[in-house]
């Protein structure tokens, strides 16, 4: 049986250095880290295992967000 789908290590340092970067991005621009802005977690890790830099993540996040602010 062929899954398509991928596994990840139970514990990455790599990545937890990763979502720290991106999450003080957030806190310093919204005040609020990914979780608590509601930012899907399997959307994040995907994007550290695909090879996205936590700026080019926050990027896309922020343009996001703020497209959404104006929005409301």
């Amino acid at each position: 049986m062929d899954l398509a789908i991928m596994t990840y290590p139970l514990f990455d340092c790599g990545y937890t250095l990763w979502i720290a970067d991106l999450d003080t991005r957030l806190m310093d621009r919204f005040g609020q880290s990914a979780k608590m802005l509601g930012i899907d977690s399997r959307l994040l890790r995907d994007g550290y295992y695909r090879g996205a830099s936590a700026a080019s993540l926050y990027d896309q996040l922020r343009a996001g967000l703020e497209q959404d602010d104006n929005a409301a």
